[in-house]
């Protein structure tokens, strides 16, 4: 691993957020081993006409008008001439102008239901004529934070540096793909991808330094709670023993939730506009947004710790008799709790689950919003354990032993405290010992900070909660015989991947080369080992074969796929193959040409552990 960080400075962490982004770093220079990580400033237009640095990117892309162009108000220290805003300025001017802003690009870049590299973005807008794919969205967010960097590392460039960047654990390969190739777009180095939960947790971990092992036992169901600005994800993670080592495992994720903060503030702004409309005034979709706005500045205030009674709302009044004028109104501390914990975090029992969302057949195209804003049944549906079958049993319904909670939505305290209500009520009804909350969770920052300490933990630097692969893994190779009548071609096993390899660790092949078909659909088979050792004693290693794979091995799902032809290809071409546990838990099978080509396999071992346990 220490290859890896050779001539390496620092680690850098990008928390690649659905409404925030964050970028957090250590350093890797001799002498440094206090593990120290530090929060990046962020450069970026703040207001108009005015960079400054924030700790936080919101994942906004702002288009500017015309006058605001040939003000150059768009730009940037190393960039006077761009044309767009990135961040704090791009997302308060777009509250002002929605049809002009790209937000949630990343919840884009994860609908498999439309072509994330089609120019679609900003959404149904007649504004602005250049516009950005997901795709490109995602890496003009990556592109800030790497050209940000270079500003005020200038003798560290960020291409030269260990970059990890996390996603949602319920990211499908594709949207992991597409993460990966906005970041190759903007000439990121090769970077690692994360689970998000996973990297909350390890920030978890440095924050509380040695006292982490009086709090966590072998046995505890940890719930990751994330609630951000635009999504909800759920993930399920349990501490195990595996030869003295304490084991981190995933044993649940969660479906991609496009609910979260937005939300409330769009309810938040609702009850508002009704206040005034009461009051005899007219509220058009551009005030609307401005109440949005300020909606979430005021939860944030009436749902922290020691709130005032109510906070008041303006919005500036429209028509020729209310230039100038403002509309008031105001949001109590009661209303907070009426409208947000009782409207989407309502105490309900553990058997009162989001129903299975029925669509209609024609729709409006765009973000595929949850229909049941209900966080306790989206809770309850995903505890169940039942995925998407309408099942309202408790077989196999499972409670956490201790929740984490992560995003900024979570800073507000009513909401944890309402949530853990919620969960110590299911467990005295299924007579379960009551869940405690984890303390001292950063909220805000955690997801970037734990991907640099994730990255010391690599070098051995820092804990390292390990996890090998529980089984050995090989593919199916066909035999070149003669064909024989009413008998398939003999197929052998080779060993891929050993018992026990690391997340993050590659093998390769060397000294074997095979053929590929391609241009064509071809099957790939693959097999498993849930045992060290083979029947005869011996401990598969890679290259490893074996013949009498129906007698040793279990057959996984095979891969049916069509690989990419050059014009000078034959039907085949000479490879060798290569191997990768990525940190995801995927195996990454590579199959590289001599001339440097590359064709990738991926499947989701984690998934077919379970499915053939």
């Amino acid at each position: 691993m220490a290859k890896i960080m050779a001539n390496k400075d620092y680690i850098i962490g990008i928390d690649l957020g659905t409404t925030n982004c964050t970028m957090a770093y250590t350093s890797l220079k001799e002498g440094k081993t206090d593990n120290f990580i530090e929060q990046f400033s962020i450069p970026q237009i703040m207001q108009a006409g005015t960079q400054e640095v924030n700790q936080s990117l919101p994942s906004f892309i702002y288009y500017p008008l015309h006058e605001e162009l040939t003000s150059k108000i768009a730009g940037i220290e190393w960039d006077p001439k761009r044309i767009f805003a990135v961040g704090t300025f791009a997302r308060e001017r777009g509250s002002e102008l929605p049809t002009r802003v790209i937000a949630s690009a990343k919840s884009w870049l994860c609908h498999n239901g439309i072509d994330r590299r089609e120019k679609i973005l900003p959404f149904e807008s007649d504004d602005v004529v250049e516009k950005m794919s997901p795709l490109e969205a995602i890496a003009e967010l990556l592109r800030h934070l790497r050209e940000a960097w270079d500003l005020q590392m200038p003798n560290a460039p960020f291409n030269d540096q260990h970059v990890l960047i996390t996603v949602p654990a319920s990211f499908d390969p594709s949207a992991r793909q597409l993460v990966q190739e906005a970041a190759e777009i903007v000439n990121y180095p090769d970077v690692i991808l994360l689970e998000e939960p996973q990297a909350a947790f390890y920030s978890w971990i440095h924050r509380k330094e040695d006292d982490w092992r009086k709090q966590l036992k072998i046995g505890d169901c940890i719930l990751v709670i994330d609630i951000g600005g635009g999504t909800t994800d759920f993930s399920l993670i349990t501490v195990e023993e595996e030869k003295g080592n304490l084991e981190l495992r995933r044993e649940a994720v969660g479906s991609h939730l496009l609910l979260g903060g937005d939300n409330i503030d769009l309810a938040l702004a609702y009850l508002t506009k009704q206040k005034l409309e009461d009051q005899g005034h007219s509220i058009d979709n551009w005030q609307l947004q401005a109440l949005v706005h300020q909606c979430r500045k005021a939860k944030e205030v009436l749902m922290g710790e020691k709130p005032p009674k109510s906070v008041p709302i303006t919005v500036l009044g429209r028509g020729s008799r209310l230039i100038g004028n403002t509309l008031k109104t105001e949001i109590t501390v009661e209303e907070i709790a009426q409208l947000i914990l009782n409207g989407f975090i309502p105490i309900v029992g553990p058997e009162e689950r989001s129903p299975i969302e029925k669509r209609a057949g024609i729709q409006q195209i765009g973000l595929p919003y949850v229909k049941d804003p209900r966080i306790s049944c989206q809770l309850a549906k995903f505890l169940s354990m039942t995925g998407e079958a309408e099942n309202s049993n408790m077989d196999q319904f499972v409670l956490p032993t201790a929740v984490l909670f992560n995003g900024g939505t979570m800073k507000a305290s009513a909401m944890r405290s309402q949530i853990m209500t919620l969960l110590n009520q299911w467990a005295k009804a299924l007579k379960k010992p009551a869940i405690r909350e984890l303390p001292d969770a950063d909220y805000d920052f955690a997801v970037s900070r734990g991907a640099v300490y994730y990255g010391l933990a690599r070098l051995g630097q820092a804990i390292r909660i390990r996890g090998g692969t529980s089984h050995s893994y090989f593919v199916g190779v066909e035999e070149a015989t003669p064909a024989v009548p009413g008998m398939s071609p003999p197929l052998r096993a080779i060993c891929i991947v050993p018992f026990g390899m690391e997340e993050g660790e590659e093998r390769e092949l060397s000294d074997q080369e095979f053929a590929l078909i391609l241009g064509e659909q071809a099957n790939f088979r693959f097999f498993s080992h849930a045992t060290p050792a083979l029947s005869n004693g011996q401990e598969p290693q890679i290259g490893t074969v074996v013949r009498n794979w129906k007698q040793e091995l279990t057959e996984l799902h095979p891969i049916e796929t069509m690989l990419d032809k050059g014009e000078t290809d034959g039907k085949t071409v000479r490879i060798k193959l290569k191997s990768k546990i990525t940190e995801l838990g995927f195996l990454e099978l590579w199959c590289v040409a001599p001339d440097g080509r590359k064709w990738k396999l991926e499947f989701d071992i984690r998934e077919e552990k379970k499915a053939y346990k």
